[in-house]
């Protein structure tokens, strides 16, 4: 294996950890009790903006967990959080693990077949709900609720919830704000985070309260020198671990503030929000990104608005186009720290970082971490090629929940082999080349659908690219490229001959694609990643 320039041994983590004592309660002891843990954004009249500080979030978070043991749960019970993002998700959190229990955030924005999966496959002794969310999951209870005892609504207007169910704003204002904490070991259960697959039921990634810990000293604290100043505002919603982590663990280590939003925004509000709480770093993704960009060009979104205080955008999910960099970069004084981080490895492990960004790159292995870059017969590969991803790490997760299989084809200790594939340079770079199941193998060499992707971008009249393959007449596998067009462009055959002649002048020509269809939008998760399952299903219905 190939490390970084730190030894993992550096980072200590204490044998007795409790997530809630270390990144709340230190910050009481720090003295920054009355400073502004969360800035929440609100959503209407009734559910208004306003600022928590840090003692008011401990004290919440400690009712939360005198509620839950006063229900009768106890160390590693699961709680399902179906919350948006309100300071209510933070309390409920933490509180959560100050009760010794296992938090399991789920996706808010799913259907009641999906909240069914969940009752059944995570078996929580209690599910903390969203109001608006209460209908899914009343519906989703009738047939697989045998497991869950309790059902606690938050209702932000703070009007009666439902009968049967536990009304949090009122039970927990009837109950102390002070709780003991469980004194949890470092390798006890806190959180099991959903993998963001685009096909299936999620995977969840079983985590320990040390994994936590561990990447937010080599990632936040060492690598992007997160401190007490510092103001995060986030796209992702806490439901994802890279939100989680980047828009509320992360400052929250370090004396920060957060922002939450708890509505879906589009991308031309973010300027407007990022100037009115000033924030110095913005947890994003690269469809945000461009879309931003788009917005800024075609409608003046950031016109007029005062950007200072934001000194860095944070990118993961997939590679961010260069184009879509220096779209940014040539506008905005802020940089842009892409990275890619996994549910299974909980966060961040390859980026880019202050003081060093190479364009088109993922950056450089996060210190502490080791890496190896395997062939398909599981061998090494030669630097410069493009090979498997093998990465190592203290904040590996300990497996996926119930699926013994896959568990021991991905997670080996603190290794976990995962399905990317990437090409590391000379000077330690890492470019990432796609999934190992979208890699394309065209006249025998692969070739990577990022890279064809970003050729296609590099032409003006192409905002976004999504590239798959697709059997020719005989049976031979070619590029295909399914291609979003910016304002002012419309398709023709014309344009897509134009579009591959470009690809052809900066990729060899066997990697081009053969055949282009202009796409409205892009199939995506709900992440931002395009859905290559989907493009390939259109792709043999058009080939």
């Amino acid at each position: 294996m190939r490390s970084g320039a730190s030894d993992p041994a550096d980072i200590k983590i204490p044998d007795r950890l409790n997530m809630a004592e270390w990144f709340l309660d230190r910050r009481l002891e720090e003295g920054l009790g009355d400073k502004t843990a969360i800035y929440y954004h609100g959503s209407g009249p009734g559910d208004p903006a306003r600022e928590v500080s840090y003692a008011q979030l401990v004290a919440e978070s400690c009712k939360v967990t005198n509620l839950l043991r006063e229900l009768g749960l106890g160390i590693e019970d699961r709680v399902l959080i179906l919350l948006p993002d309100t300071p209510a998700f933070a309390a409920c959190y933490f509180g959560v693990l100050r009760a010794g229990c296992v938090a399991v955030p789920a996706n808010t924005w799913l259907k009641a077949k999906d909240y069914a999966y969940y009752l059944e496959y995570a078996r929580p002794k209690a599910v903390i709900v969203d109001a608006e969310i209460w209908p899914a999951v009343d519906e989703a209870r009738k047939t697989e609720g045998r497991h869950t005892k309790h059902y606690i609504v938050h209702d932000r207007s703070y009007a009666a919830t439902p009968e049967g169910t536990v009304d949090i704003a009122r039970a927990c204002a009837k109950l102390p704000s002070v709780a003991e904490t469980e004194p949890t070991y470092r390798d006890d259960v806190s959180t099991w985070l959903s993998s963001s697959g685009s096909t299936g039921n999620p995977k969840c990634v079983v985590h320990m309260h040390h994994d936590f810990v561990w990447n937010t000293i080599a990632y936040a604290q060492r690598t992007l020198k997160l401190g007490p100043d510092d103001l995060t505002l986030s796209a992702p919603k806490l439901f994802f671990g890279y939100a989680l982590a980047s828009n509320m663990l992360f400052p929250f280590s370090v004396g920060g503030s957060c922002v939450l939003l708890p509505h879906r925004v589009k991308p031309a509000e973010y300027y407007e929000l990022l100037e009115r709480y000033g924030a110095t770093q913005f947890v994003t993704v690269p469809t945000t990104i461009s879309k931003m960009v788009a917005a800024a060009e075609s409608k003046g979104a950031a016109e007029g608005r005062d950007l200072s205080k934001l000194h860095s955008l944070i990118s993961a999910g997939e590679a961010l186009p260069p184009r879509v960099y220096r779209a940014w970069r040539d506008r905005f004084e802020a940089e842009i720290y892409d990275g890619i981080g996994s549910a299974e490895m909980f966060h961040v492990y390859i980026t880019n970082r202050p003081g060093d960004v190479k364009e088109g790159s993922l950056g450089k292995l996060v210190e502490g971490y080791d890496y190896e870059l395997i062939g398909d017969d599981g061998q090494p590969v030669a630097q410069g090629e493009i090979g498997t991803l093998v990465i190592r790490g203290g904040s590996a997760g300990l497996c996926y929940w119930r699926m013994r299989d896959k568990s021991r084809e991905t997670f080996h200790g603190d290794a976990v082999v995962g399905g990317d594939k990437f090409m590391v340079d000379a000077d330690g770079y890492f470019w990432y080349c796609g999934r190992g199941d979208d890699m394309l193998k065209c006249s025998g060499v692969y070739v990577s659908p990022v890279e064809v992707e970003n050729a296609l971008i590099g032409h003006p009249a192409v905002r976004e690219a999504g590239v798959v393959g697709v059997r020719d007449a005989d049976g031979l596998e070619k590029t295909m490229a399914f291609v979003e067009l910016g304002p002012g462009h419309a398709g023709s055959e014309a344009l897509a001959a134009e579009i591959i002649a470009h690809c052809r002048e900066l990729i060899a020509a066997f990697k081009a694609p053969r055949k282009i269809e202009f796409v409205t939008d892009l199939p995506r998760t709900e992440t931002g990643k395009i859905r290559r399952a989907a493009l390939r299903e259109l792709a043999r219905g058009g080939a």
